[in-house]
């Protein structure tokens, strides 16, 4: 008998990397909270809009009237919907900072042949009601603190795409053009920038700059090149946006510039960023400053979890099962005094453990010896034996590994022996 597949792009989550992704989602869940962020949740079924900013990759369904229904395939809009309904005062120009967080699901339809996802789980937040410098530099903040929540150490490029636009605009570039020139810009490909700019025959102090953007790259001093090359008063005004940022922080040791950062010129028009981690070529998150596009004031960031998740996976491979780095998803082993678990043949014991917060599973085996052996198998950290077994319940609670922490058997048995006192 065949067994049954899923379609391309999909897969499913075996227990331990369920976990693993609640525990990472709770984390930055926390730390949204903690900066007063309030969690929302919005349909995952919408109408579909041609102008929505991923339409090309919605997935579209048929409703039973006629109309075009699609999966969502990004937050933000939805986001947008929520607030132009729920805080319309807002959506019409109020200044008024509205922080939302959210996390879940998207879809993008894509070719079965590339082999790509097609399901993601996305998580991210949006400051709405507020454009200003502190604003930007407050999500800044957040995108490189969700990284450290995640166990891995962030490095943040920061741009202003609206740089690159002022210079389209004083070169004359047609609006044709300036995807593909963009994309150049954004990839780094100085040699395909050096051909569309010849290309399009475009001159003088404008297209010089173009030129030299793939280049400005680094720490503060690039600011200081980008404004000397400014050709419009409007590129004077995008570095300095981008200052004025920079000037928000104390500490830039993790942040980079990359003024060539163009990446959807059409969407984005303030300040925008990436975060990444060493070693790990790919963008963990990337958000920035929309204003205009979906509401008159919005900024955010999206991360995608099975991306991070995939960096953290990399980061313990590389440094080995016996120094992972902690934290909620750095993986390593697991260590038992965050979160034991326990395997039971003492059913009141086992209750009072619970009471306590601590995971603990009844052993399907009667005899002892099977029962160690079967959580041994599980994963447990430590065996409850059975009242049989003599002594008090504290008494009867062992180790089952080398590696786990004392102090973890500690507060376990101070547990027990709490209530049995």
């Amino acid at each position: 008998m065949t067994r049954p597949s899923l379609p391309e792009g999909l897969r499913f989550l075996a227990p331990e990397e369920a976990a693993e992704r609640a525990a990472a989602i709770d984390a930055l869940r926390a730390l949204y909270r903690s900066w007063g962020y309030a969690r929302v949740e919005v349909p995952a079924l919408e109408r579909l809009e041609p102008d929505h900013p991923r339409a090309s990759k919605a997935f579209k369904l048929v409703d039973v009237g006629g109309g075009v229904l699609a999966l969502r395939s990004d937050f933000t809009p939805a986001l947008a919907r929520l607030v132009r309904a729920a805080y319309p005062a807002v959506a019409a120009g109020a200044e008024r900072p509205l922080r939302l967080s959210y996390d879940g699901l998207v879809w993008h339809a894509i070719d079965p042949e590339l082999a790509r996802g097609r399901e993601f789980t996305q998580v991210g937040i949006e400051l709405v009601g507020v454009s200003s410098a502190r604003a930007d530099a407050e999500l800044i903040h957040l995108a490189r603190e969700s990284v450290r929540a995640l166990g891995l150490t962030p490095r943040v490029e920061v741009g202003n795409p609206a740089y690159v636009t002022a210079l389209f605009d004083a070169a004359g570039v047609a609006d044709g053009a300036r995807a593909s020139l963009a994309d150049a810009i954004d990839r780094k490909d100085q040699s395909a920038v050096a051909a569309l700019v010849a290309g399009h025959r475009l001159r003088g102090a404008a297209a010089d700059a173009i030129l030299a953007v793939p280049d400005l790259y680094g720490g503060p001093e690039v600011l200081d090149e980008a404004l000397a090359r400014a050709p419009t008063a409007a590129a004077g005004q995008a570095l300095e946006r981008l200052a004025g940022v920079l000037d928000e922080f104390e500490d830039m040791g993790d942040l980079m510039l990359d003024l060539g950062m163009a990446r959807r010129l059409s969407y984005y028009t303030g300040v925008t960023f990436r975060a990444y981690t060493f070693d790990f070529g790919q963008p963990l998150l990337g958000g920035g400053r929309y204003d205009g596009s979906l509401l008159p004031r919005a900024a955010g960031f999206a991360l995608g979890l099975g991306r991070v998740l995939a960096a953290v996976a990399s980061a313990r491979e590389q440094e080995g099962p016996a120094e992972g780095r902690g934290g909620h998803g750095t993986g390593g082993a697991r260590r038992a005094g965050d979160d034991p678990l326990v395997a039971s043949l003492d059913d009141p014991g086992a209750r009072v453990l619970r009471a306590a917060g601590v995971r603990v599973v009844r052993a399907i085996a009667a005899d002892p010896d099977a029962a160690r052996a079967e959580a041994v198998t599980l994963g447990a950290d430590f065996m409850l034996a059975p009242p049989g077994a003599g002594g008090s319940p504290a008494e009867r609670l062992v180790a089952l590994r080398d590696d786990v922490d004392p102090a973890a058997g500690e507060r376990l048995r101070q547990v027990l022996a709490g209530a049995r006192a």
